[in-house]
């Protein structure tokens, strides 16, 4: 039966990258009779076709576990701390990746958009819309800058083009969880983000002109101060933990000199 469910989930993840028997076995340097064997149960894998399979395929880190436990193996991948002795190279680069973008908006984020860290100009602009004078005054729940964008009493009232990114952030994020295979945690806040009152329903619809600016904004008006700002993401590369593997870097860069004086004057 566990062999079975291995050739189950092997089947699943060729579906889901659109990988045939053969070019699976083309990248594993392997038959496709044994692919067909591995996955009709016929044929047990050795951990290191396992692990072969999951490059293959370009399985996350967190579901290559699982795949190792399915076919009987132990897990490969650890899910540290940042603060953790053996990633304290990462946390620092972390951090000067934060600093260097100073005096400007930087996150780090985790694969569920939860704030990890952020810099100085971040937590300027979460002041500034949460209008909190201390950092410590910012609400708890406030950790979840997706949840605290899209959600009614969220700051998505001084976000002037709200629907237009709702839109965009939404399609961004049903991609990543295509271009992953599938991930549920990330599937499920993209559910919880379209169910929002307001939410534009046709947000998967891509009409004509959708796509004709090469940098999406987002324009905040608050008590007379506009900012507007576009943003890059970026990822650690081919990272060997899983929350190496799920974080993203957000850097917002004024797309207007008020807004890099409203950060620069301060």
């Amino acid at each position: 039966m566990m062999m079975s469910n291995f050739g189950n989930l092997v089947k699943s993840w060729r579906a889901k990258h659109g990988v045939s028997q053969l070019e699976l076995a083309m990248r594993c340097d392997v038959s496709q009779k044994h692919i067909s064997f591995l996955e009709n149960g016929r044929n047990r894998p050795s951990l290191s076709m396992v692990l072969t399979l999951c490059e293959g395929l370009n399985i996350p880190l967190r579901d290559r576990n699982q795949m190792l436990m399915t076919a009987g193996f132990a897990p490969q991948y650890k899910e540290s701390s940042l603060d953790a002795p053996e990633l304290e190279m990462v946390d620092q680069a972390l951090n000067m990746i934060l600093q260097a973008h100073e005096p400007f908006p930087a996150v780090v984020m985790d694969g569920g958009c939860n704030l990890v860290r952020a810099n100085s100009g971040a937590l300027k602009m979460l002041m500034f819309l949460y209008d909190v004078d201390h950092v410590q005054n910012l609400p708890e729940d406030g950790a979840n800058l997706m949840h605290n964008l899209f959600k009614p009493d969220g700051y998505r009232r001084y976000v002037v083009n709200w629907e237009e990114v709702a839109v965009k952030l939404l399609r961004r994020m049903q991609g990543d969880v295509h271009a992953l295979g599938g991930n549920d945690e990330l599937q499920e806040l993209v559910d919880e983000l379209a169910s929002y009152r307001g939410v534009p329903r046709n947000w998967r619809q891509v009409a004509p002109g959708d796509w004709e600016v090469p940098m999406m904004t987002i324009d905040f008006e608050k008590e007379g101060h506009r900012l507007s700002f576009f943003t890059t993401l970026a990822t650690l590369g081919t990272p060997q933990d899983i929350s190496l593997q799920e974080i993203k870097i957000e850097s917002f860069f004024p797309a207007d000199e008020a807004t890099s004086a409203f950060f620069m004057n301060s």
